[in-house]
């Protein structure tokens, strides 16, 4: 490999020497949330030391035989898109360079970037949260949908509870395991169905739903499963009830010795990948 300073002494210009060893960028801001307004890479070895959920950096124009270095040394995940609609990287139109890693970017056509993530950087984290609520939720009309809020965060690392408080968003990109449990209950001694299921971005997930039958007054009945959703930096995780009768509802219960309190809702998330 050159190194700038025995090409420079063998006589050759800067100029050419930076052609030859490449230039380097040690801050480089990203920027946008699309291919058209992120940030233009315009060094061979960029540190991208400012990233914002969802904000992003775009390759040069891709010529065979290129190499690009991108570091992301910070706690967001970091977007890297092509040059244009006529470029890819690997096959697709984005990729992302997770926490505290690095990724090589190599032309291996005049349109296809192919990568190697993590070398030369450290291994990211992986990202987690565990919150529950301690509010007992209630269901004003029968057969709505109603985003389950929580409001206590025990641990987390890139997720978050979000705004309004029923999103949990996940800053880093990746794999993940949402787990859950509600107590549910009821003042009346019928039968009624409780349904729950959830979103992401707002969007009800197909085939998400399941149905809880809660039999008669008093009758603490908890509801517990888990998903597995692939999640962009900044999207968010909700889940979403809805019942058959007002009577239902989630339930929280404060402390009671040597009973801890019952929180109505508790929920995890754990990047799995």
């Amino acid at each position: 490999m050159a190194l700038p300073s025995r090409v420079l002494n063998s006589g050759v210009t800067s100029l050419t020497t930076a052609a030859i060893c490449g230039e380097g960028a040690s801050a480089v801001s990203a920027a946008g949330s699309t291919s058209s307004d992120a940030t233009a890479l315009t060094s061979i070895y960029n540190r991208v030391s400012t990233v914002a959920a969802g904000a992003g950096v775009k390759l040069p124009p891709c010529e065979m035989g290129a190499t690009i270095w991108v570091t992301n040394p910070t706690a967001t995940s970091l977007t890297v898109y092509p040059f244009d609609a006529g470029t890819t990287i690997g096959g697709t139109s984005s990729l992302a360079v997770v926490s505290n890693s690095s990724a090589c970017f190599f032309a291996v056509s005049n349109t296809r970037w192919e990568h190697l993530q993590g070398y030369g950087g450290a291994q990211a984290q992986a990202a987690y949260g565990a919150f529950s609520s301690t509010a007992t939720q209630n269901a004003a009309t029968i057969n709505t949908a109603y985003p389950v809020t929580l409001n206590t965060t025990a641990e987390a690392y890139l997720v978050s509870i979000g705004s309004p408080a029923s999103r949990v968003v996940c800053s880093q990109a990746g794999v993940y395991n949402f787990q859950f449990s509600i107590q549910l209950d009821k003042t009346a001694a019928s039968t009624a169905a409780v349904y729950i299921w959830y979103r992401v971005n707002g969007f009800d997930i197909a085939n998400s739903a399941t149905k809880v039958a809660v039999n008669g007054s008093d009758a603490e009945t908890v509801a517990a499963w888990n998903f597995v959703q692939e999640m962009s930096a900044g999207d968010y995780f909700e889940l979403v009830w809805s019942t058959d009768d007002t009577n239902c509802f989630i339930a929280g219960f404060a402390a009671s010795p040597p009973v801890p309190a019952i929180p109505s809702v508790i929920l995890t998330a754990v990047q799995v990948r």
